[in-house]
């Protein structure tokens, strides 16, 4: 099952330490790496994750695994790079069988990872957690792993200074650092799992740009991902996963990202659903939520909100973005009544709510979709149709003088999982047994039942596959074109340009740029949501 390699490129040249430089001549540390995955079956008690999985990735290539959430794709990189053993079938390395025990193992064979979030300590620089993963016996001398580490970060235009402090490092920045720890320490196949979810734009191409240079040199790469115009712009063949099955490997070339959702689903899904360039009438002139200096302080005294200030109309879709940790979670949770602010006001529906409890806003019309679902939206503990009731659950027909009303409460369950398309065994099944995407819907369908006058989002489809997502979007859309006003928090810029009226850029805890309808675009967001603008 070994794939040729590549004849095209130049490789790459690995010395006694396994670390890695493009140069022309011969690869010294072995050929250019190909890996093919055989057979490979895995459960985890009743759910088959991954079933008869086979593909090969060829030598010097960019290879994108795409699939839902629940199609099997973290399982099987896991067991690539030795996180999980399989139950069935094995990985074949430049044609040889390869079993690991570790990660360890795995990057002793020159396979390497980069993890959707960064596994650096914030306050070492990038050459001392370089050395931080480096076995003690073998250590490098510091100001020689600096050195080399100054060599591969040019050659592979990485644009990293090894003394550089770690929390000091944007973003891009990080994810470029764990590329070059994986090369210094030897990878020479690289896996890089959701690589862009909170990259700028301008960061995605100078990404893009690495893995270029990458794969020109002789590194093969494998790509996990949902953002399929990006498998398009930087693949060179696609491994589409579904139910845990391989549904077909395609060269990149041949296919596009309508074929991709359609193989992805098992039917046709609009990749955008937004209308919202149409011309039309807010619901009211009169704002309903208000937000003037508002400043929030962390328990340190750090300001991570700063004297920001904005309006939401009825009838409109007001995202608030940037890139993740510029005081986006802080501002929410001021609004929501989850954090206290330190000054400024909040005004909803002409009343000041500053010092209002949570509860009050929320009797007052306000509903909140939060980022993470599972510590702050479910309690998976209890059953769907508790989850959906949550909110409800005191008010009539489905509580009389304090006796619960089950036959109300099943049905109000019953409609909202239809009409949200829960996929759950039955109402009365636990939420532990729902996929991510489906405990998304549920708290989406009991938010939006609440049928709120202001409804925050926070990463509404964050983590949830094309159809969920598909759904949520159309819902907030809905929603809004009824007179809702929605205030949407994301990260994802696609979905901000897909769905916002405005847009309101975060930098530093500061509004660094605001944008309407008709300016907003992922490289203009990008540019405030790296403090470039204003």
């Amino acid at each position: 099952m070994q794939v040729p390699p590549s004849t095209s490129r130049s490789p790459l040249n690995f010395d006694a330490d396994h670390s890695a430089t493009p140069v022309s001549g011969v690869m010294k540390g072995g050929p250019v790496p190909s890996l093919a995955v055989c057979n490979v079956s895995k459960a985890f008690g009743d759910v088959r994750a991954n079933e008869h999985v086979s593909f090969e990735v060829a030598a010097g290539s960019v290879h994108a695994v795409v699939g839902e959430n629940g199609a099997g794709k973290t399982t099987l990189m896991r067991i690539i790079y030795g996180l999980y053993t399989p139950d069935a079938g094995h990985v074949e390395l430049n044609g040889e069988r390869v079993f690991f025990s570790s990660p360890r193992d795995a990057l002793a064979r020159g396979i390497g990872m980069v993890h959707q979030h960064s596994l650096l300590v914030d306050s070492l620089t990038v050459a001392e957690n370089v050395l931080l993963a480096t076995p003690g016996l073998g250590r490098p001398p510091r100001q020689q792993t600096i050195a080399r580490l100054h060599e591969l970060s040019e050659a592979n235009h990485l644009h990293l200074n090894p003394k550089s402090l770690v929390g000091d490092l944007s973003v891009g920045a990080r994810q470029r650092a764990e590329i070059l720890s994986a090369l210094f320490h030897g990878a020479r196949f690289l896996i890089l799992d959701e690589p862009t979810t909170v990259l700028t734009p301008q960061e995605v191409d100078q990404l893009f740009e690495v893995v270029r240079r990458l794969r020109e040199g002789g590194a093969t790469i494998m790509v996990v991902t949902h953002k399929l115009r990006e498998v398009m712009a930087i693949s060179d063949q696609i491994t589409v996963l579904r139910g845990g099955r391989v549904v077909d490997t395609v060269p990149t070339s041949t296919t596009d990202d309508h074929s991709l959702v359609r193989m992805m689903v098992g039917r046709d899904v609009p990749l955008r659903v937004s209308d919202a360039a149409q011309e039309r009438s807010l619901a009211s002139p009169e704002p309903l939520l208000e937000v003037d200096a508002l400043t929030v302080r962390d328990g340190a005294g750090v300001a991570r909100v700063q004297s920001v200030s904005f309006r939401v109309f009825p009838g409109e879709i007001v995202a608030i973005t940037g890139v993740e940790g510029n005081g986006q979670i802080e501002l929410v949770e001021a609004i929501v009544g989850l954090g206290p602010s330190t000054s400024g006001e909040l005004t909803f529906a002409h009343k000041r709510i500053t010092k209002w409890s949570l509860s009050k806003r929320r009797r007052a019309g306000l509903a909140y979709i939060p980022e993470s679902r599972l510590t702050e939206g479910i309690d998976s503990a209890i059953s769907v149709r508790d989850n959906l009731i949550l909110g409800h659950h005191q008010q009539r027909p489905y509580n009389w003088f304090g006796v619960r009303n089950l036959q109300a409460t099943r049905r109000f369950a019953r409609k909202l999982v239809e009409e949200f398309h829960i996929s759950a065994p039955s109402i009365e099944s636990d939420a532990a047994t729902l996929s991510g995407g489906n405990l998304q819907k549920v708290v989406v369908a009991r938010e939006v039942a609440r049928s709120p006058r202001l409804l925050i989002a926070a990463q509404p489809t964050q983590g949830v596959d094309v159809a969920a997502s598909h759904l949520i979007r159309s819902t907030l859309l809905r929603l809004r074109d009824q007179g809702m006003a929605i205030l949407l928090v994301s990260s994802d810029l696609s979905e901000v340009c897909d769905l916002a009226d405005r847009a309101i850029v975060l930098y530093n805890g500061r509004v660094f740029g605001e944008l309407q309808r008709e300016d907003l675009s992922e490289e203009a967001i990008g540019v405030f949501a790296m403090g470039l603008g204003a």
